[in-house]
């Protein structure tokens, strides 16, 4: 019985390596594919949304005057834009994901789930980095001070990755269905960004519409990582319940797509 039980886990040690060596080496494929081998390459990864987040604060804060903020303008913004970046790259990468990788599913180790793993890991890791990069050379600079609660920011973020990850990948299978969903999905993420948060606190809104932007998950994250950064400075409005509940329920519908997707290309 007990051999029986350490065979078991062998086998599934050994399946979780193969899996995980698969999930690296289409990691460094996509970096190769869309970066190259040549001069910066993969570090393209990290500046990308650096230079885009940068611009927006030099932006921001030269007619900050004009928009009557009542919050420090780069704290602000980088924790909106970088949350922006983060689930607007992961849903564009994970359109057609699938189809330029479909001959590598000839091979046995490769499964449809490491090909959205190794997308939206490359997505998250890179906006990750530049958004840790970011806040050490803010605060650096006396441009940002230090956080009230690291933890909430944390918290926070995790969210957004989970979320964001799932959209890519709830959108990839549905677009390897029909092309309308990327075609859909071009004007439907400029609806989710009026409402993500980006570009006000919850606070700001009347109940009404607090009541309606407070249905969307990130915008839940992102009013965590603000009240994270500044504490009860100011009042800031979220639910953790509702937060990880709505994305274990997109988790479980990626599940069951790429389940169901995986089993239409076997037939």
């Amino acid at each position: 019985m007990n051999n029986g039980r350490e065979r078991e886990r062998q086998s599934i040690r050994s399946a979780l390596r193969i899996q995980l060596r698969v999930i690296g080496a289409l990691l460094m494929r996509e970096i190769i594919t869309r970066y190259g081998r040549h001069n910066i390459g993969f570090l393209w990864l990290l500046l990308e949304p650096i230079i885009f987040t940068v611009g927006v604060v030099i932006l921001w804060n030269i007619t900050h005057s004009m928009h009557g903020f009542r919050v420090p303008v780069t704290p602000f913004v980088v924790t909106g834009y970088s949350s922006l970046l983060l689930w607007r790259t992961c849903s564009f990468r994970g359109l057609k994901a699938i189809e330029p990788n479909r001959s590598l599913l000839h091979h046995r180790p490769v499964k449809i789930q490491d090909i959205f793993f190794a997308r939206m890991l490359l997505e998250v890791a890179g906006v990750t980095a530049s958004l840790v990069l970011l806040i050490v050379v803010m605060i650096g600079i006396d441009l940002m001070s230090f956080p009230a609660d690291l933890s909430l920011i944390v918290i926070g973020w995790f969210f957004l990755c989970w979320f964001s990850a799932c959209l890519g990948i709830i959108l990839g299978c549905l677009s390897e269905h029909s092309d309308l969903v990327e075609r859909l999905w071009h004007p439907g993420s400029y609806f989710l960004l009026a409402v993500s948060g980006t570009f006000f606190m919850v606070d700001w809104l009347p109940q009404t519409f607090q009541n309606v932007v407070l249905w969307f998950p990130m915008t839940n994250a992102v009013e965590m990582m603000r009240a994270g950064y500044w504490g009860n400075s100011n009042r800031f409005h979220f639910s953790v319940s509702y937060t990880f509940l709505f994305c274990l329920s997109m988790t479980l519908v990626a599940l069951l797509l790429m389940g169901d997707r995986r089993m239409k290309m076997l037939t």
